[in-house]
């Protein structure tokens, strides 16, 4: 029994400090990011108002015109994340919580370390890429930022409050933030205008192809006058002797008229007055209302006829020879 007990305390010992553990995990690394609320986050209250309200309106310009947003973030430090861990988290929570942005910047400043970095979403590095936003930040905000060091430190020699070199800090970051929003400013507009130039070029590809191009339904059309023009020229073919092709002439007399459910019966004469040409034929005819249904005997009628012809004429050839 006492075996089970210690059994029973050890395993309620590991528990306890596994849960312990996780706590402090939770509240030491997903706790301890600060919340962005906004472009400007100052954590070290070291901006003046007047550097806050010239960077939020550079910042709200370049959201409005492009919709990509630039996150100022400056702490004391980053504890217990490393400067460039601590920025990367901030911005893909940030991402997270603004799904219909096009990208986002976050330009992390940590005082205590006296470093500047700078995070950017992938989907816009085609453009702004962050070998440019690492030149921006050693050529614009480093070297103001080392002017404050040294101001700070001759103030704190001198007896005097280090906040004297809080002006040094805006200004860094202020010529940071309008060297960034100029370089993104200026490639949204040249990829704004590629793919305007690229969108009329495909539509002016479309017309063509739409011009020069026929659908089925067109050769359908086609093929229907093709039919029709075939049908006119044997109707007035019909109409021209087949000896001497002059103009025939046609009589008909009708022996019985047609009626509903008994079909009537006319001859034709045919007769050329030219070379003396002569035929009678007998025409099977029905009421107007079962042309229509008779469709198929009239069309049948024709290919026999131009068969007939044709035989008679392939017989004529080699009688002939």
């Amino acid at each position: 029994m006492q075996k089970l007990y210690k059994y029973l305390l050890a395993f309620s010992a590991a528990l306890i400090i596994a849960l312990g553990g996780y706590v402090y995990y939770v509240v030491t690394f997903e706790t301890g990011l600060v919340s962005v609320t906004g472009f400007v986050n100052d954590y070290t209250q070291k901006l003046e108002a007047d550097f806050i309200t010239s960077i939020t309106n550079i910042c709200q310009n370049l959201s409005q015109k492009t919709k990509i947003h630039l996150i100022v973030v400056m702490v004391q430090n980053t504890k217990p994340y490393d400067t460039g861990v601590y920025a990367a988290r901030l911005l893909k929570n940030y991402d997270e919580a603004h799904p219909d942005i096009d990208g986002a910047i976050i330009m992390l400043i940590n005082l205590d370390k006296g470093t500047v970095n700078m995070e950017i979403l992938p989907r816009i590095q085609f453009m702004f890429p962050l070998s440019y936003g690492e030149k921006i930040l050693n050529e614009s905000v480093i070297p103001i930022l080392n002017e404050a060091d040294k101001a700070a430190r001759e103030l704190i020699a001198g007896g005097k409050s280090r906040d004297g070199a809080n002006e040094f800090i805006g200004r860094a970051i202020l010529e940071g933030v309008r060297a960034i929003s100029q370089k993104i400013t200026d490639e949204y507009a040249k990829q704004k205008f590629t793919d305007e130039m690229i969108k009329q070029k495909k539509a002016a590809e479309d017309g063509a192809r739409v011009k020069w191009s026929f659908s089925l339904w067109f050769y359908l059309g086609m093929a229907l006058c093709a039919v029709l023009i075939y049908v006119i020229f044997k109707v007035r073919m019909r109409i021209r002797c087949p000896k001497c092709y002059y103009k025939l002439k046609i009589n008909e007399e009708t022996i019985e008229v047609p009626e509903k459910e008994k079909p009537g019966l006319t001859i034709e004469v045919i007769q050329c007055n030219h070379c003396g040409y002569y035929d009678m034929k007998r025409i099977v005819t029905y009421e107007r209302g079962f042309y229509f249904g008779h469709l198929y005997e009239v069309i049948k009628d024709v290919v026999k006829s131009y068969y007939r012809k044709k035989k008679r004429e392939y017989r004529k050839q080699k009688y002939d020879e």
